[in-house]
């Protein structure tokens, strides 16, 4: 059962999904948390299973995504905050020991889920008459694409 050192992640990304769709805010404290949780995971599997190369796999994944999340966020303003390139992070260092094809995986998973929950959200809004209509939350779908790709 190796995917059970996840768990952190798996816990914050639920945690972060429930508050970006509530407040439209990721907690920074939340996310430093979380990821040094997962990091201590990902240390204790390497640990057990004598491959520490993928716990530096893992760091480097979860650095390059949040750093092409972030340069998407650059691009155009206002789509991402920096709350999704945070959240990035820890859900990177889960997928990322799996290796480069899970973490493509992620990302093709987080593209088709983040259009349907956009299509899913614009349509059915339960806040379109609170002050954050039309901003669509986007760390949901950013995690269930690393969901999908950790079980896949």
């Amino acid at each position: 059962m190796p995917y059970l050192y996840c768990l952190p992640s798996l816990i914050c990304c639920l945690a972060l999904s429930v508050e970006d769709v509530r407040r439209r805010r990721v907690p920074r404290t939340w996310v430093g948390v979380f990821t040094l949780a997962q990091l201590i995971a990902d240390l204790v599997w390497a640990g057990i299973a004598n491959q520490f190369f993928v716990v530096l796999q893992a760091l480097m994944f979860a650095l390059l995504c949040a750093f092409v999340q972030l340069l998407l966020a650059l691009a155009k303003p206002g789509a991402l905050g920096f709350g999704d390139v945070t959240a990035m992070l820890p859900l990177g260092l889960a997928v990322g020991m799996y290796g480069l094809g899970s973490v493509v995986t992620w990302w093709v998973a987080m593209s088709l889920a983040g259009l349907v929950w956009i299509l899913f959200w614009t349509r059915f809004d339960p806040q379109r008459h609170t002050r954050y209509r039309g901003r669509t939350p986007f760390v949901p779908a950013i995690a269930a694409g690393a969901v999908f790709a950790v079980l896949l």
